[in-house]
């Protein structure tokens, strides 16, 4: 587990360079930010209900694209009582041609705003909405030199590879042998970011549901876990 002040006390004992501590701390926030997507915390978000009739919903704060979502349910219930009062949602990528089971893609307006449509369309209001996502890095800021990443702590390093990589790739006469030294640094990291990823998902996926409904619906709720 490293500080931020720790991991730009790191980049000068790796690469010795004259690059400004604001500068240093925004290549970092470029490497959180590129890892937010896979390897945020996982979080769940029950603010969105359905709407009678219309299919079409806004994304709740956090969440900007239908390729960020881990799972959608929607509940049975305006008042769901366990995790059986929901059905899972499965991603569609063609919203021409909808999968006949239920399923949520995404629509883009002519300004870019982007939505997710569920399909069959809700015939009841008041339904919540499940989304359960992988929440964005929160972003390192010069006033807190303390803050510690949320990133996985065995991982911290890999922000001070990337650092170095971007400071030794940079300027008008880059150090490229060392810009591609510390990118390999980085991509062995991340390589085993995703073995563990894929371990921690094999494993959820392999777990044995608690009965029989589960199996079928494949439902969930927050506040409930598998057993």
């Amino acid at each position: 587990m490293a500080t931020l002040n720790k991991l730009l006390l790191l980049v000068d004992a790796l690469y010795k360079n004259a690059e400004t501590r604001d500068k240093k701390i925004t290549y970092m926030n470029l490497a959180l930010e590129s890892l937010s997507t896979d390897f945020g915390l996982e979080v769940e978000d029950s603010t969105t209900l359905t709407v009678a009739d219309t299919d079409e919903y806004s994304y709740p704060t956090g969440i900007t694209d239908a390729y960020e979502i881990i799972s959608l349910a929607v509940a049975n219930n305006t008042i769901p009582t366990s995790r059986y009062d929901y059905r899972k949602y499965n991603l569609s990528k063609r919203e021409d041609n909808p999968q006949s089971e239920y399923c949520f893609y995404q629509i883009v307006s002519d300004s870019g705003a982007k939505k997710f449509v569920l399909y069959p369309v809700p015939e009841t209001s008041g339904h919540k909405i499940l989304i359960r996502y992988h929440k964005k890095l929160t972003l390192f800021t010069e006033s807190d030199l303390n803050a510690i990443s949320e990133l996985d702590d065995r991982f911290h390093e890999m922000l001070a590879f990337y650092c170095c990589h971007m400071i030794a790739a940079s300027g008008s006469s880059p150090d490229t042998t060392q810009a591609n030294m510390f990118m390999q640094k980085y991509d062995s990291c991340l390589t085993a970011l995703w073995t563990l990823q894929n371990k921690k998902d094999t494993k959820k996926d392999s777990k044995r549901r608690s009965n029989p409904q589960w199996s079928r619906s494949h439902s969930h709720s927050s506040g409930f876990t598998d057993v």
